[in-house]
């Protein structure tokens, strides 16, 4: 299963010379004389099957998909990676695909939906998965998985790949695979294919290929025994006539309902063995793209920008494979009756990045004098004393989970970071970034992650990963106003402000008053924050710009906290606390918590009181509420919106169709019916002009406009200056 049917033959008459080569240089065991003797046989074998062979090609159609009913949590995310089997080839349609039938599987198993995806393409080998697959993975910013599926080994068989070579480029696409997948997450191997047992095959093409091919499962099967986030999964052998596709090579879609039916049950109960706490998520303080800036730049800097990445992609893969930690998803024990206290525990990982580290400050003890531990104590304590007097909280989760931080991590690392159970700071590396504990919102900011985790969970991409970031951001930007005892008029509104050294032209990682202009720095650029919703970014980094278009929402709340005045962690505070603990939909969007506010303020406040205008005032202004937003398509509409990369500003048309002419109007139809459209979608480059088209329910496509064929291109650009006339 998984052979390019078109090109068999070819490569079956290869053989012969292959046969040649190699026991010429005496390095496979094709070489032994009896072996030699056999190239004559395979070239005549060849020129036989070259006129029986049946070519079929790839089903058509969108190669990504939801199966299975939300039961309110996320869904499990399936990527399938390789060569045929992987893109369906010999189902006929992509229904009775492997990956949609695996994902009906695992829907039923797990009791929850299934987002599913392909990434492959017919007659591939590990290498060209490897060097065309992984690298259109890396370019694009999808979330990452839950479970990746790799099908490669059958076209490395047919072409008598190396046992070594082949090893070799599997481990490096696992390692690579790794960079995609969520903590906890596994990787399946699939098999190579029985060819031994396709009868129809003649011999002694049918032993010379299937012995290489058990050769390979081999290699496949211990790369899987060393490495504890992937399980090997047999292929089975395709016995019965029904279960072949018309080319005798590939499943038919029965086929691959028997295979997806034995190979479920084991990734389901080996991904639920591994599965981690629910909040084990990484939120890092320092945006990923001011890392990638600053590793590009020529400075001694950029080296420790890029180990900091670097770090953080090992941590990504330690969580992986580790043992299962435990999070706020595990209720803390009650605390015994009495006043409530923060219970802090300071560590040190001493340049390192083992945590937690050795112990070096609990609660009630004197200060150490190291700077970091000790500022990391006050930070922890100042945000806890905010969630108890603002808002009758004790602690993260509400029960009196202990805080807990390390300080000095890595080497010099740019980063802090909440891991779902304890904070983590890096010292910075002293050119460009100062330092993180002595910054008190950044503490409160990342501690934020924590409380939205144990209450609403937001999703952390596109725009409810950009409200995680900006509530995160308003709890931190509270946290210093509290500690300080200001008014929201004396607030400097700033998150990260002492983070740059004196070398960065900027005053801090994000303005929330004035979003798009903490920094203008020859090495980190400009401040990509919007503050309105026509200036909304959409791109496929950042996981979809949830550091960047966070300033809109971050907008918000300092226009509602300025307009009422007085403490900001009093009413305003309190109505965006009240959203986020009343039920908030962990999908929630920016006008759903724009609705959700709106609701907490009437609730506490009444309809007509001067805090529920002030919040209806502050979406409007920042254009959530009242005119369509950027990727909330209309009915009977088509919006088409172009942005010039992950910094760039967005040209968006939202068109009635009857105002389209009927020419364009049927190409589009004809664009999206024929699965084209489907076809382009997130086919991004970096720092590419990038173009989304969303007609109602019927398509939502993002790709980066050097990939458009000129006579899409020429549409799309013409349905934008409709609007522009």
């Amino acid at each position: 299963m998984g052979i390019d049917g078109r090109g068999f033959a070819e490569r079956v008459g290869a053989l012969g010379a292959t046969t040649v080569r190699r026991a010429e240089r005496g390095i496979h065991r094709l070489a032994r004389p009896a072996t030699f003797a056999l190239a004559p046989l395979l070239l005549r074998q060849a020129k036989q099957l070259q006129s029986a062979l049946v070519w079929l090609p790839e089903p058509q159609g969108r190669r990504w998909g939801t199966v299975g009913e939300a039961r309110g949590g996320e869904p499990l995310r399936l990527l399938l990676v390789g060569d045929s089997t992987a893109t369906g080839v010999g189902a006929g349609r992509l229904e009775d695909a492997l990956a949609v039938r695996l994902a009906e599987q695992l829907a039923a198993l797990a009791d929850r939906s299934v987002e599913w995806r392909i990434e492959g393409q017919e007659g591939s080998t590990s290498a060209a998965v490897l060097e065309r697959h992984l690298a259109v993975l890396d370019r694009q910013a999808h979330e990452p998985w839950d479970v990746i599926l790799v099908l490669v080994g059958a076209n490395d068989a047919l072409q008598l790949v190396s046992r070594r070579a082949f090893t070799a480029t599997v481990r490096t696409l696992l390692e690579g695979l790794r960079r995609h997948l969520r903590p906890g997450g596994l990787i399946g191997v699939a098999g190579a294919p029985q060819i031994d047992t396709f009868a129809w095959l003649p011999q002694p093409i049918r032993s010379l290929l299937g012995g290489h091919a058990r050769s390979l499962d081999d290699a496949l099967q211990r790369l899987a025994a060393a490495a504890p986030d992937v399980v090997h999964l047999p292929t089975p052998a395709i016995l019965e006539p029904q279960w072949h596709a018309s080319d005798g090579f590939h499943p038919s879609g029965a086929g691959y309902a028997l295979w997806a039916g034995l190979i479920a049950p084991g990734l389901h109960e080996a991904l639920g063995a591994r599965s981690p706490s629910p909040l084990a998520g990484r939120r890092g303080i320092v945006p990923p793209y001011l890392l990638e800036r600053l590793a590009a730049a020529d400075l001694p800097a950029a080296r420790v920008a890029a180990q900091t990445l670097g770090v953080d992609r090992e941590v990504r893969v330690e969580r992986a494979v580790g043992p299962r930690r435990r999070g706020l998803g595990a209720p803390a024990p009650a605390r015994v009756p009495g006043e409530p206290s923060p219970d802090r525990i300071i560590s040190d990982a001493r340049g390192t990045t083992t945590l937690p580290g050795d112990e070096v400050r609990t609660e009630g003890a004197p200060p150490t004098g190291d700077a970091a531990a000790d500022e990391a104590y006050d930070g922890l304590g100042a945000s806890w004393r905010l969630l108890l007097e603002a808002f009758g909280r004790d602690s993260l989760d509400g029960r009196g989970m202990p805080l807990r931080a390390t300080v000095h991590y890595g080497e010099r690392y740019d980063n802090a970071f909440w891991d779902g159970e304890r904070m983590v700071f890096g010292d910075g590396d002293g050119e460009v970034f100062a330092g993180f504990t002595g910054a008190i919102d950044v503490i409160g900011h990342e501690l934020g992650h924590g409380v939205i985790a144990a209450t609403a969970d937001l999703v952390y991409r596109d725009q409810p990963g950009a409200l995680n970031e900006s509530i995160a951001d308003v709890l931190g930007s509270l946290v210093k106003q509290h500690s300080l005892g200001q008014d929201a008029d004396e607030a400097d509104w700033l998150i990260g402000a002492g983070v740059f050294t004196d070398r960065v032209q900027g005053v801090a990682l994000r303005s929330m008053a004035a979003p798009g202009t903490a920094f203008d720095d020859p090495v980190l650029g400009e401040d990509p924050q919007p503050g309105h919703m026509r200036d909304f970014v959409v791109t496929r980094d950042d996981l979809g710009g949830v550091h960047i278009n966070s300033g809109i929402p971050n907008r918000a709340f300092h226009l509602v906290a300025t307009t009422i005045g007085g403490p900001a962690w009093e009413a305003p505070g309190q109505i965006w606390f009240d959203a986020l603990t009343g039920g908030l939909d962990r999908e929630a969007d920016f006008a759903a918590f724009a609705r959700a506010t709106e609701a907490a303020a009437e609730a506490r406040f009444g309809a007509d009181a001067r805090e529920t205008e002030a919040v209806r005032s502050a979406w409007r202004a920042v254009g959530v509420t009242g005119d369509a937003e950027p990727g909330a398509p209309v009915e009977d509409a088509v919006r088409v919106a172009r942005t010039g990369g992950m910094l760039g500003r967005t040209r968006a048309a939202t068109l009635e169709l009857e105002i389209i002419p009927g020419d364009d109007r049927e190409r589009l139809d004809t664009l999206v019916a024929s699965g084209v459209l489907a076809e382009l979608d997130g086919r991004v480059l970096p720092d590419a002009p990038l173009w989304r088209v969303t007609i109602e329910t019927r398509c939502d496509v993002t790709v980066a406009e050097p990939l458009l064929p000129d006579e899409v291109l020429a549409l799309f650009r013409r349905l934008l200056e409709l609007d522009e006339r």
